[in-house]
């Protein structure tokens, strides 16, 4: 009842009467997909040139790169032309906030701020109007939509860090109701909107805590206890960190332990879930999945649908995504490439060709769900890329799917110093003998017979700054990326 409530009347109420059309974003999202491709790329051209126009007259930024590059917006026709307008960084997206990236035209409008974990060191602020948030809704909606389940679906997230909204000068009240209220900063209404109604009582989700303190000292994780709060909450939908997923299922498995279920899907999110590790957890927990990829700059941009998990439908309307060679060429369909983005309905804070630090395979080929919008295959983090002894790109999804499911092996962490030298440290699982005829022939398959590993054993991997893992460090990826961008630091995990 709940969810048909809010699915069929709340929700276009609110797309009817107020500037919050996320019900008529997530239609238009799915009539689009069902265009030919050649349609839904003319239409993403039209909104890149609007959102270039708009960008190049309200902000430094934009403007600042543009002219550099001698680009005049209005002759960007194209995909080829697009092309030519320089990448930018989250660096730059830092760099003099916010005068140089907040458009003139929405200074002192109605904004919603948020900032990010701050893994490079310094959060990144971002800044959304009215449409651009609705968008965000849309493209997560639509992400329910593409899995199988209702938009409205309670949900339970295990993640180790989640963009937060934020007061403009990126603090934030102690989350009270009252301390919220009675903040003078305009952003405070947001954090209102979204702690006090949206969250608990619209969308129903809620936030566990993650295992490690992002960049702290690891420290036993009480499964048990996860366990019992997974239960309790039964969530329809449990959006999980894959390595969590992974390490709680290697419990489930050692212990006998009686998984949690979430009655409607188990979506992984933040990270990778491969072939096999999906196996894995699908026969662990007994549960449907699914996955997406997105950030917090751009929220859900690729999401899988129920006919095929391993390629996530591009949402063409809100995001257009590119995979670019090494000498700043796209590349083919199917072809390895890095991933860059922009926003197509971020006005308040532009967001043009982005490099958030993934890579992966475009495909255009249809899919049998009917929708005719681009795939992603995401191979992970670009700072994850090795080119091996035998001068092959090996990425992060290959040596998580080579390594992760192998008997006796919970973690581990490869980490390379030459093409032909590597650290290799392992968590051991306690329930299974190590498989050293498997790992040595996983290692000689992703990094070539003549590359030397030095091994050891460790008690634990040390998150990141973030908090998430990042299990393959490459000294060799920068070779991957546009030339023109590799005087900037690509964004760590």
């Amino acid at each position: 009842m709940r969810q048909a409530l809010l699915e069929h009347l709340v929700l276009p109420a609110a797309a009817a009467l107020t500037p919050f059309k996320t019900a008529r974003y997530v239609e238009l999202m799915e009539r689009s997909e069902r265009t030919s491709l050649r349609e839904q790329r003319s239409e993403q051209m039209a909104l890149v040139r609007e959102l270039l126009v708009h960008a190049h007259r309200e902000t430094e930024l934009t403007r600042r790169k543009l002219d550099g590059a001698g680009i005049h917006p209005v002759d960007v026709s194209d995909a080829d032309a697009f092309l030519r307008v320089p990448i930018t960084s989250k660096d730059e997206l830092r760099e003099g906030f916010p005068d140089r990236q907040v458009a003139r035209s929405h200074r002192g409008a109605w904004l919603r701020y948020s900032n990010t974990s701050g893994t490079t060191g310094k959060p990144l602020m971002l800044v959304q109007d009215v449409t651009d948030i609705s968008w965000k809704y849309a493209s997560i909606l639509r992400s329910r939509r593409l899995a199988g389940v209702p938009e409205m679906a309670h949900q339970v997230r295990l993640t180790p860090n989640e963009c937060q909204p934020c007061l403009a000068d990126g603090g934030s009240p102690a989350g009270s109701f009252g301390a919220v209220r009675r903040s003078s900063d305009p952003a405070a209404l947001f954090m209102l909107l979204e702690r006090q109604v949206m969250n608990p009582l619209f969308l129903r989700r809620r936030m566990l805590p993650p295992f490690w303190p992002g960049g702290g000292p690891v420290t036993p994780v009480d499964y048990r206890r996860v366990v019992r709060d997974l239960t309790r909450a039964a969530p329809e939908v449990l959006t999980i960190y894959p390595l969590y997923a992974m390490l709680l299922a290697r419990f489930l498995r050692r212990t006998g332990v009686e998984a949690p279920r979430a009655s409607m899907l188990l979506d992984f999110s933040a990270a990778l879930c491969t072939p096999r590790m999906r196996a894995f957890l699908t026969e662990t927990f007994g549960q449907r999945t699914a996955q997406g990829c997105g950030g917090c700059e751009f929220a859900r941009y690729g999401a899988s649908c129920e006919h095929d998990e391993d390629h996530l439908h591009l949402a063409e309307q809100y995001c257009y995504v590119e995979a670019v060679r090494a000498d700043g060429r796209q590349c083919a369909s199917g072809e390895l490439g890095n991933l860059v983005v922009t926003s197509l309905r971020s006005r308040a804070m532009p967001i043009i060709r982005l490099e958030p630090g993934d890579v992966g395979r475009i495909l255009e080929s249809p899919c049998a769900c009917g929708r005719l919008s681009r795939r992603i295959e995401h191979h992970g983090r670009i700072q994850a890329l090795l080119r091996n002894a035998d001068g092959r790109w090996v990425t992060d999804r290959a040596c998580w799917d080579a390594l992760l499911c192998l008997p006796g092996l919970a973690l581990f962490q490869l980490r390379q110093r030459t093409e032909r030298i590597y650290d290799l440290d392992l968590v051991l699982d306690p329930g299974a003998p190590l498989d050293r005829t498997a790992l040595d022939a996983a290692l000689a398959g992703l990094l070539g017979a003549s590359a030397q590993v030095v091994e050891r054993t460790v008690e634990g991997i040390t998150p990141e700054a973030s908090g998430k893992l990042q299990l393959v460090k490459s000294a060799t990826f920068e070779e991957f990326r546009p030339a023109a961008a590799r005087a900037r630091r690509v964004p760590t995990n």
